[in-house]
């Protein structure tokens, strides 16, 4: 296959200039993929373990800097009465008790921990009798807070937390709770007609949105709240909770919510202005629901949203933290939205967006998670060399317990994208070089979740094969092989009909497939013929399934800073990146 017909297909999926300098032709068998969910998963625990404080009855921790000495330093909002770290009060705890479940299942752990247990026990312990989460609201302005209000988005993910509990403890008494959930975000619901709305993030009480501080953005954006209600509504089978989903989703699609300006999604273009998560975060649950219900409107809404974002990013996984911002600085939540939002527009719309998800966990995902490697403990030793080593030592056995978390803020190559506020490792989220904001590792994980839980696929009559990522299955076992050597093996645990995945950006023409070492006449499939067939597959046959891997370099102009023009390019080997350019001052990433 020539280079040009290379360049061709790449064109279809990637931005920019393209240079391809080589072809790898599909490969017989290829070495394994480095690439190890269930490794991620268990570092997750580590964090997620590590995280609270069990002297402040297992409060999460927000302000995290993790070159700073000490590496928790609340600096936004002081602590007070609330909390030691009020922002993390009804947010980060609740954000982080959705995965424990998540990461126990990937790494094959069966019994809830104590600590996961207590963050249970206080996310829970938001809710009153009449249904609402009443919390602090620091953590939505940003600024302290006097008193109780409840929030929607803490109810909502309470709402979830209860469905779970549900589905997979069988606890009737969390149905009934989580029933009565519903109940209360639907009397807070206002309502355009027949449509549905929030004041985005916005505490309530007393009849009034609580719209001060960050909340003067914030509470014009979109509510978290279609998720959680199809979520419910699934696990729970409830229709009501999936009538009111599409109250909302109407709501969004019309414009109903006021006063948005510029942050509302333009239904054409998808374009939009400001916090990026905060719209990923709702956009997630129309394309669920869009998906599950077959509407193509939610799903064009939704996609025209999500395509806007990718293009205000990178096509490794990179995704800006506002819309325009100032410096090019990524957010893991926005990340693990991207990727939860990838996995139902490739269900409802194209099985391309698998490749979507595909490079942001390969990439950006993965090459965020943190650890102390030998490069961040030189720096780290480097910047602290003026204090006593004893202290140093112990300020990184601490950074241990944060093993597994993600650095949420890092640029195209670099950990580090404060340098200078004020200095490297001076204590404060802001100052020390590092953001881990206690919002992100937790929505990474859901990232490694959504990877975990769709690469294969198993329905009533055939088993999909989405994702190139090794993978355990009831129904088949899949060994990825290195990106750079494209394909890999799958085992079957049952007989029947299977459909293999090759990238969308692969040639055709050089697909190879082969069963128990004979190659085969290549049949497509499946959703847009993306999937190579196998029929009549017996248990424990091999099939192996290889195509050609395109070495490459990408050139553009990041669009996420209003009026900078500089080039930036990527080397790729198929969807991984292997250098950037300009490459990173201080932690680099790539390469």
């Amino acid at each position: 296959m020539s280079k040009r017909d290379a360049a061709r297909c790449l064109g279809m999926h990637f931005r920019g200039s393209l240079t391809v300098s080589d072809e790898r032709a599909a490969r017989e068998k290829g070495l394994p993929d480095p690439l190890d969910l269930i490794a991620m998963a268990r570092a997750g625990l580590n964090y997620l373990r590590g995280n609270p404080e069990p002297a402040r009855h297992h409060e999460c921790k927000f302000a995290l800097g993790p070159l700073g000495i000490p590496c928790h330093y609340p600096e936004w909002v002081r602590p007070n009465e609330y909390g030691y770290d009020p922002i993390s009060l009804g947010d980060t705890d609740s954000r982080m008790e959705w995965q424990y479940r998540h990461m126990r299942l990937i790494a094959g752990e069966t019994d809830a921990c104590p600590v996961e247990r207590a963050v249970r026990e206080r996310v829970l312990g938001y809710l009153r009798d009449d249904g609402f989460a009443w919390i602090n609201p620091s953590a939505y302005t940003g600024r302290p807070e006097k008193g109780y209000y409840v929030g929607t988005w803490t109810t909502a993910k309470a709402l979830v937390t209860l469905t779970d509990i549900y589905r997979h403890d069988g606890d009737a008494a969390a149905r009934r709770r989580a029933r009565k959930v519903f109940e209360a975000l639907r009397r807070l619901a206002q309502w355009d007609g027949d449509r549905a709305w929030y004041m985005g993030i916005a505490p309530w009480r007393d009849g009034q949105w609580l719209m001060a501080n960050w909340c003067e953005q914030h509470g014009r954006n979109y509510p978290f709240i279609v998720e959680p209600l199809v979520h419910y509504g699934e696990g729970c089978d409830d229709p009501e909770a999936l009538e009111l989903a599409c109250a909302f989703t109407e709501g969004f699609l019309a414009g109903s919510q006021p006063d948005m300006g510029s942050q509302r999604i333009d239904p054409e273009s998808g374009a939009y202005t400001g916090h990026v998560h905060l719209h990923t975060h709702g956009i997630w649950g129309v394309a669920h629901l869009g998906t599950l219900t077959g509407n193509k409107r939610y799903l064009d809404w939704a996609r025209h949203a999500y395509e806007f974002t990718v293009a205000c990013g990178t096509d490794h996984g990179w995704y800006p933290e506002n819309i325009p911002q100032q410096e090019h600085r990524t957010e893991i939540c926005a990340v693990g939205d991207m990727i939860s939002l990838g996995v139902w527009l490739a269900q409802g719309v194209s099985p391309s967006y698998w490749d979507h998800v595909e490079r942001t966990v390969r990439n950006t995902l993965a090459r965020s998670q943190f650890f102390l490697t030998d490069a961040f403990v030189d720096l780290f030793r480097r910047i602290h060399s003026h204090r006593p080593g004893l202290e140093v030592e112990q300020a990184l056995r601490e950074l241990r317990r944060l093993e597994g978390g993600f650095v949420g803020q890092a640029s195209f190559d670099d950990w580090v994208s404060f340098p200078g506020n004020p200095a490297l490792g001076a204590p404060g989220m802001a100052n020390n070089g590092i953001h881990m904001m206690g919002c992100c590792p937790p929505e990474g994980l859901r990232a490694v979740w959504e990877a975990w839980r769709w690469s294969v696929q198993d329905e009533r009559d055939e088993v999909r094969v989405n994702l190139a990522f090794s993978r355990e299955h009831p129904a088949a076992r899949v060994v990825a092989w290195h990106p750079g050597d494209g394909g890999y093996e799958v085992t079957p645990f049952r007989a029947g009909r299977f459909l293999l995945r090759p990238p969308a950006w692969a040639t055709r023409e050089g697909v190879v497939l082969s069963r128990n070492g004979v190659v085969c006449p290549v049949e497509w499939s499946g959703p847009e013929d993306a999937y190579v067939l196998c029929r009549q597959v017996e248990k424990g046959e091999i099939l192996r399934i290889s195509w050609p891997v395109p070495c490459f370099t990408q050139t553009f102009t990041p669009r996420s800073i209003k009026d900078r023009d500089e080039l930036v390019s990527f080397d790729w080997i198929g969807p991984q990146v292997v250098g950037v350019h300009p490459k990173g001052k201080h932690l680099p990433m790539f390469g």
